[in-house]
């Protein structure tokens, strides 16, 4: 597993990095955080060494949230919650034949009590 803060990857160079050092670490599941990129722009996270992406998306080049993983990787999907604000996003389904939940949140940079409340209600 891995999990990071991109600021932004709408540019191609640092889409091409960022995306040049996941694939060098090796993690089966990826978290990234402020993706930037619009609902019609999220295939570009899918290259050839990742099988199945899932974004949360926001209207405005800002926020948004994707899961990541890699070929090969025995996640099998049941379904996707996501917020219209691309704050978070919720994928559950088996992992090894285990049920998981996999969440990945970027929440607000101010104390929001009600934020975390929705996610977990």
């Amino acid at each position: 597993f891995c999990s990071w803060n991109v600021n932004g990857i709408n540019e191609p160079i640092k889409r091409g990095k960022v995306l040049a050092h996941l694939k060098a670490i090796k993690a089966d599941v990826i978290f990234i955080q402020e993706t930037h990129l619009k609902k019609d722009a999220e295939h570009r996270l899918k290259v050839k060494w990742i099988d199945k992406t899932y974004h949360s998306a926001f209207t405005h080049k800002s926020r948004c949230v994707a899961i990541l993983f890699r070929k090969g990787t025995l996640f099998k999907h049941t379904s996707t919650i996501t917020d219209n604000d691309g704050r978070y996003i919720i994928e559950l389904g088996e992992f090894n034949a285990q049920k998981m939940m996999l969440v990945n949140v970027y929440g607000p940079n101010f104390d929001s009590p009600l934020f975390f409340k929705k996610i977990f209600n």
